[in-house]
Protein backbone atom coordinates (compact mmCIF):
# COMPACT_ATOMS: atom_id res chain seq x y z
CA UNK A 1 0.00 0.00 0.00
CA UNK A 2 2.88 2.27 0.91
CA UNK A 3 4.73 1.40 -2.35
CA UNK A 4 1.13 2.62 -4.43
CA UNK A 5 1.18 5.37 -2.25
CA UNK A 6 4.62 6.98 -2.96
CA UNK A 7 3.94 6.00 -7.19
CA UNK A 8 0.65 8.18 -7.21
CA UNK A 9 2.29 11.03 -5.18
CA UNK A 10 5.17 10.59 -7.88
CA UNK A 11 2.82 10.78 -10.25
CA UNK A 12 0.28 13.61 -9.13
CA UNK A 13 3.76 15.34 -8.77
CA UNK A 14 5.15 14.84 -12.68
CA UNK A 15 1.44 15.96 -14.26
CA UNK A 16 0.84 19.15 -12.11
CA UNK A 17 1.27 22.25 -13.63
CA UNK A 18 4.81 24.17 -13.57
CA UNK A 19 4.81 27.51 -11.39
CA UNK A 20 4.99 29.44 -14.74
CA UNK A 21 0.96 28.56 -15.25
CA UNK A 22 0.56 30.41 -12.29
CA UNK A 23 2.65 33.74 -12.67
CA UNK A 24 -0.05 36.95 -12.93
CA UNK A 25 2.68 39.11 -14.49
CA UNK A 26 4.65 37.94 -18.06
CA UNK A 27 7.93 36.38 -17.84
CA UNK A 28 9.07 38.57 -21.09
CA UNK A 29 9.19 42.31 -20.39
CA UNK A 30 9.10 44.37 -23.29
CA UNK A 31 11.35 47.07 -23.52
CA UNK A 32 10.88 49.00 -26.69
CA UNK A 33 8.32 48.59 -29.58
CA UNK A 34 8.01 50.76 -32.30
CA UNK A 35 7.83 51.11 -36.35
CA UNK A 36 10.71 51.78 -38.20
CA UNK A 37 10.26 54.93 -39.74
CA UNK A 38 12.72 54.76 -42.36
CA UNK A 39 10.94 54.29 -45.59
CA UNK A 40 12.87 52.96 -48.50
CA UNK A 41 13.80 55.77 -50.91
CA UNK A 42 12.16 56.20 -53.96
CA UNK A 43 14.09 58.55 -56.30
CA UNK A 44 12.71 60.02 -59.26
CA UNK A 45 14.62 57.21 -61.94
CA UNK A 46 14.63 54.68 -58.88
CA UNK A 47 17.21 53.93 -57.06
CA UNK A 48 17.94 50.54 -57.95
CA UNK A 49 17.22 49.19 -54.71
CA UNK A 50 14.19 47.11 -53.63
CA UNK A 51 11.62 48.35 -51.82
CA UNK A 52 11.40 47.06 -47.86
CA UNK A 53 8.40 46.55 -45.61
CA UNK A 54 7.47 48.86 -42.89
CA UNK A 55 9.90 46.89 -39.72
CA UNK A 56 8.22 46.81 -36.18
CA UNK A 57 10.77 46.87 -34.19
CA UNK A 58 10.80 45.08 -30.55
CA UNK A 59 13.52 44.76 -27.70
CA UNK A 60 12.42 42.61 -24.70
CA UNK A 61 14.03 40.52 -21.88
CA UNK A 62 13.26 36.83 -20.57
CA UNK A 63 12.72 38.23 -16.79
CA UNK A 64 12.34 34.39 -15.84
CA UNK A 65 14.86 31.87 -14.64
CA UNK A 66 14.24 29.29 -17.51
CA UNK A 67 15.28 29.86 -21.18
CA UNK A 68 12.14 30.72 -23.23
CA UNK A 69 11.99 29.02 -26.85
CA UNK A 70 9.29 31.08 -28.03
CA UNK A 71 6.96 34.38 -27.19
CA UNK A 72 3.96 35.75 -29.09
CA UNK A 73 3.51 39.43 -29.44
CA UNK A 74 -0.01 41.21 -29.69
CA UNK A 75 0.88 44.81 -31.78
CA UNK A 76 -1.23 46.41 -32.65
CA UNK A 77 -0.86 50.53 -34.20
CA UNK A 78 -4.58 51.41 -33.19
CA UNK A 79 -6.59 50.16 -36.51
CA UNK A 80 -4.99 46.89 -37.33
CA UNK A 81 -3.58 43.96 -34.80
CA UNK A 82 -0.89 41.35 -35.93
CA UNK A 83 0.47 38.41 -33.85
CA UNK A 84 4.20 38.04 -33.90
CA UNK A 85 5.74 34.90 -32.67
CA UNK A 86 9.45 34.66 -31.87
CA UNK A 87 11.35 31.62 -31.80
CA UNK A 88 14.89 31.24 -30.33
CA UNK A 89 16.85 30.66 -27.04
CA UNK A 90 16.27 33.46 -25.33
CA UNK A 91 18.02 33.03 -21.50
CA UNK A 92 17.64 35.11 -18.34
CA UNK A 93 18.32 38.77 -18.53
CA UNK A 94 19.52 39.47 -22.20
CA UNK A 95 18.40 42.21 -24.06
CA UNK A 96 16.85 40.74 -27.93
CA UNK A 97 16.70 43.52 -30.45
CA UNK A 98 14.73 41.94 -33.02
CA UNK A 99 12.54 43.64 -36.03
CA UNK A 100 9.89 41.92 -37.93
CA UNK A 101 8.41 42.68 -41.30
CA UNK A 102 4.83 44.32 -40.87
CA UNK A 103 3.43 45.65 -43.94
CA UNK A 104 0.16 46.05 -42.74
CA UNK A 105 1.48 48.57 -40.17
CA UNK A 106 2.70 50.41 -43.35
CA UNK A 107 4.81 53.74 -41.62
CA UNK A 108 2.77 54.17 -38.33
CA UNK A 109 2.95 57.37 -37.42
CA UNK A 110 1.59 57.25 -34.47
CA UNK A 111 3.35 53.81 -33.63
CA UNK A 112 2.28 50.61 -32.43
CA UNK A 113 1.79 48.96 -29.33
CA UNK A 114 3.48 45.45 -28.09
CA UNK A 115 2.26 43.10 -25.33
CA UNK A 116 2.95 39.33 -24.50
CA UNK A 117 0.58 37.15 -25.13
CA UNK A 118 2.00 33.96 -24.68
CA UNK A 119 5.26 31.92 -23.54
CA UNK A 120 6.95 28.43 -23.91
CA UNK A 121 9.74 27.65 -22.22
CA UNK A 122 12.43 25.50 -23.28
CA UNK A 123 11.28 23.00 -20.65
CA UNK A 124 8.46 22.69 -22.47
CA UNK A 125 5.99 24.56 -19.80
CA UNK A 126 4.13 27.67 -21.28
CA UNK A 127 2.43 30.85 -19.88
CA UNK A 128 -0.50 32.77 -21.57
CA UNK A 129 -1.82 36.50 -21.03
CA UNK A 130 -5.19 36.15 -19.44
Amino acid sequence: MFIASLLLSAALDAAAPTQSAYLSTSPVQVAACSIDETPAVDLPFGSGLPESDPQTAISFVNTDQRPISSVVFEVSDGTHTSRIVDKGTFSTGIAINHSYATPEFGYALGGVNCKVQAVAFADGSTWQAQ
